[in-house]
C-alpha cells in the first residue's frame, strides 16, 4: 500500500468533538477512502485509550503511534486496514468514521492547518487535523478537497 494513494497516516493530530468541545484528543489519523479512524495516544477529559491497546500484539512495549504504523505496514489492501482498524477500535463511533454516513464532511483552512468536520447529525460532530501544516495540506488533497 502506498501512503497519500491507499491511505493517509498521521501519527500526531488533534481531534475535538461535541461532547468535548475545550478538550483536544491528541489522536493518530488513518484515513482511507471509505474510513477516518483516530486513535488516541494521551488520554484528555472524556477521551480514554481504547482498553484492546493494553494488551493487543501490535502495542507490546511500544508506542500506540509505532503500533499504528506496524498495523498498517502488515495490511496488504486499504480493506484490511479497515478491518484490523475497526476491530481494533471495537466499532466506537468516537473512533471510527464511516464518511458515507456522514450528513457532513468539510475541510476548513486557517493560517495553513486544514481541518476535517465531520457531522453524523448537528448533536454528533468531530474535527480532525494533523498538527503539521503539510501533514494537513495532504489530508486534505486524499480525501479530494
Amino acid at each position: 500500500m502506498i501512503q497519500g494513494q491507499d491511505y493517509y497516516f498521521s501519527d500526531d493530530g488533534t481531534m475535538l468533538t461535541i461532547k468535548s468541545p475545550m478538550k483536544q484528543a491528541m489522536v493518530c489519523i488513518v484515513g482511507t477512502k471509505d474510513y477516518i479512524f483516530t486513535i488516541p495516544y494521551k488520554s484528555v477529559g472524556t477521551f480514554v485509550v481504547v482498553n484492546t491497546f493494553k494488551t493487543h500484539q501490535y502495542f507490546d512495549g511500544v508506542s500506540i503511534q509505532d503500533g499504528v504504523q506496524k498495523l498498517i505496514a502488515e495490511s496488504d489492501t486499504p480493506q484490511a486496514l479497515e478491518e484490523s482498524l475497526i476491530a481494533l477500535l471495537e466499532e466506537d463511533e468516537k473512533y471510527v468514521y464511516k464518511l458515507d454516513e456522514m450528513k457532513s464532511f468539510k475541510f476548513k483552512g486557517f493560517l495553513g492547518r486544514h481541518t476535517v468536520r465531520m457531522a453524523r447529525s448537528k448533536m454528533h460532530w468531530a474535527t480532525v487535523s494533523p498538527k503539521k501544516k503539510a501533514m494537513s495540506k495532504e489530508f486534505r488533497t486524499f480525501y479530494g478537497q
